[in-house]
């Protein structure tokens, strides 16, 4: 099995946590206070403790990740001076996705480490293979499972060769199997490096590390010591705060046969990777549960069982008009109120609320009553969600990956909660990999180990366009634009139009794209035709007017046309390789322009969820104002969050510091360049001569 290279010698410092106390600037009490933590070079460290005990902060410190614009502390640490010196990898994977594909992503941190092209290269070929990647290298890392997303941000954090590695639940979101492989791999490359591991599973790690440190509230230590003399001397403690379960969690137990309330039969989508026909039956008063391997399609069954579009081939069948509920696997995607007691009375179909208040104790969140959901942790925000479903009183309960990042307790709490669920009737669909969830089910589907590229990226036409540096491609839309203004008649204006016409072509991919790219413009000119026709200097909408009009029209269409045909094809990552290579523009400003452009591809799919979401909670329809109004400010909310962790995320690849860096692929100027510079000069000067022509 392929792994990363260790550090070419061994750490030789390590870091000291001293008096550190940290207040999030949206809490009134510190997550973290007064914490003495010692990390030797090169120790292996499990940091264990309950749900919202402060693990992740914590994780931030020794990297000097806790910075003053999220909060006020004491104690901080400087961030490293070299690139990666200390790796952190997230609880929520796709915070730490940067780049279009995944082959860019993970070299990330080597282009900010200014590493030469040959050796990015190497290095991310071996850090994709330790972390059990296995995707199309050219796979948008935005559009693949949270697991595989697990796996990708994993790579991205060993590709610089951290001489300490930070990793926040490195495995919650990965198959049995899988687990066993990247955990072996996250051991291999930190053979002679430290290694901190915030987890909730604590079997399968015990052996492999050298210490075990256990954090109550405010992360106060409570338990620090080898793993088997902690385990031994301080089990009654571990049960209390909820890090070992006291004794064996109740199973949800069906309470018999009752009627399918949805199904799927013979049901495929291969466009999202579910190949193999699936026959899924859902039953009132019993819990069901879907496995399978990272990757292999159980959102999207859940998505298809749900309502989000109907399947490539098969039947699907739901419930009508029954209640459903869902917890998506990213919870906050959910929330709707501004407090937690608020979420759970949201929706409509939360009529009880003696149950809401029963929900939220048994929850545990009773304390964080008046917290805003967005700024829980990550165990205490899939609670919330869950807890917030069941007080609609579902006929149908959706969930994907609910015990992901919560201790035992909280696992246990879980599980009670849902067979009281399906004591009321109500039946219970879960996506996971929790084996005490797929033991306790009534009924249990797994899924078969997909392509384990995945499917490849759309075939995409190659262009004449293509071939041309998107530099090249912006000279050509600006020098348009400023030949745009030679255009004095309607009849010039329609000649000046003439060689965009014959050049879209090479420049479209298909009709419709390129019809969807000119809409606005058309839109737009009509407008302006019709606006100089009735308010112009010629009498109101009389023939005179309509010319007017029309050589307005035809002056901002080709003043915007070229440039938007010539641009439509250019990909983020080509333009920002662009700009940072050829015009030498600073790489900061460039890499977080290319970054937030990736990201702004995905919003239509996260309004979707959201909208779908807030639908089920029974908050109004598709087209109901307050809902779309709500939806969008849910998804400005998400993006600046998603923003903020993103670029600590960023900072903890070196991006911080990286004022010079290099580029994974080089943005080339070749033959074909000098004739698309040639079309561009022929677009400034040509509107001069159509004018000429026709006059």
């Amino acid at each position: 099995m392929a792994t990363i290279t260790p550090p070419r010698a061994p750490a030789t410092t390590g870091r000291q946590l001293t008096g550190l106390t940290w207040r999030p600037l949206t809490r009134s009490r510190p997550t973290i206070a007064s914490l003495d933590l010692a990390i030797p070079a090169g120790q292996r460290v499990l940091l264990a403790g309950a749900s919202g005990s402060g693990k992740s902060t914590v994780l931030r410190a020794p990297p000097g990740r806790l910075g003053e614009e999220s909060g006020e502390g004491t104690g901080l640490l400087s961030p490293p001076s070299r690139p990666g010196e200390a790796g952190l990898l997230l609880q929520n994977p796709s915070h730490a996705l940067v780049a279009a594909t995944v082959f860019r992503d993970v070299a990330f941190g080597p282009e900010n480490a200014a590493l030469p092209r040959t050796e990015i290269r190497e290095r991310v070929a071996a850090a994709l293979a330790a972390a059990q990647v296995g995707l199309n290298p050219q796979r948008g890392p935005l559009e693949v499972s949270g697991g595989q997303q697990q796996r990708i941000a994993l790579a991205g954090s060993l590709a610089l060769d951290p001489e300490l590695l930070l990793l926040d639940e490195p495995t919650s979101m990965l198959d049995p199997e899988t687990a066993d492989l990247v955990r072996e791999s996250i051991l291999a490359a930190a053979d002679g490096a430290g290694l901190v591991i915030a987890e909730h599973r604590l079997g399968p790690w015990l052996p492999h590390v050298d210490r075990l440190v256990v954090l109550g509230e405010q992360a106060q230590i409570l338990a620090d010591g080898a793993p088997g003399e902690v385990l031994r001397e301080q089990r009654e403690l571990l049960q209390e705060v909820g890090v070992l379960a006291a004794e064996e969690p109740n199973a949800v137990r069906p309470t018999g046969t009752g009627p399918v309330v949805a199904s799927l039969r013979g049901v495929t989508v291969p466009a999202r990777g579910l190949i193999s026909p699936l026959d899924l039956e859902v039953r009132a008063g019993r819990l069901s549960v879907l496995t399978g391997p990272s990757g292999a399609g159980k959102t999207t069954v859940l998505r298809t069982l749900l309502d989000a579009g109907a399947p490539a081939t098969g039947e699907v069948q739901r419930p009508d008009p029954a209640r459903i509920a869902a917890v998506p696997q990213n919870p906050e995607h959910s929330f709707v109120a501004t407090t937690v007691r608020a979420e759970l009375s949201a929706s409509p179909w939360a009529e009880d609320p003696v149950l809401a208040e029963e929900l939220l104790e048994r929850a545990g969140l009773t304390h964080l009553a008046g917290a805003h959901p967005h700024r829980l942790s990550g165990g205490e925000q899939r609670r919330l969600a869950t807890a917030a479903a069941l007080a609609q009183s579902p006929d149908l309960l959706v969930l994907d990956e609910p015990t992901v990042g919560l201790d035992a307790r909280r696992r246990r709490d879980v599980q009670s909660l849902l067979a009281d669920a399906t004591g009321r009737g109500c039946a219970v669909l879960v996506a996971t990999h929790d084996p005490e969830l797929i033991a306790a089910a009534g009924d249990r589907f797994e899924l078969p180990a997909p392509d384990p590229a995945g499917p490849p990226p759309a075939p995409r036409r190659r262009l004449p366009a293509d071939a041309l540096n998107p530099l090249t491609l912006c000279l050509i839309g600006i020098l348009a634009a400023v030949g745009s203004f030679a255009v004095q008649t309607w009849q010039g204006g329609l000649l000046a139009l003439l060689p965009t016409v014959v050049l879209a072509p090479l420049a479209v991919r298909t009709l419709r794209g390129g019809a969807l790219r000119l809409a606005p413009i058309l839109l737009s000119a009509a407008g302006l035709a019709w606006t100089t026709a009735l308010l112009g200097d010629a009498p109101s909408l009389s023939h005179e007017a309509w010319l007017l009009g029309l050589k307005e029209a035809a002056r901002i269409t080709a003043f915007v046309a070229p440039g938007v045909l010539a641009l439509g094809s250019v990909e983020a990552t080509a333009l920002g390789d662009a700009l940072g290579q050829r015009l030498r523009l600073p790489a900061r400003p460039v890499v977080a322009s290319v970054t937030a452009l990736v990201r702004v591809g995905h919003l239509g799919r996260q309004w979707e969820i959201i909208t779908r979401t807030r639908i089920r909670r029974g908050l109004g329809s598709a087209r109901s104002p307050r809902l779309l109004a709500g939806v969008t400010l849910a998804l400005l909310v998400d993006t600046l969050r998603g923003a903020e962790q993103q670029a600590l995320a960023m900072d903890a690849r070196g991006f911080a510091g990286a004022d010079h860096r290099t580029w994974a692929q080089p943005s080339t100027l070749g033959r074909a360049d000098l004739l698309g510079a040639l079309i561009a000069g022929g677009l400034l000067v040509w509107p001069l001569i159509a004018g000429m022509l026709a006059g």
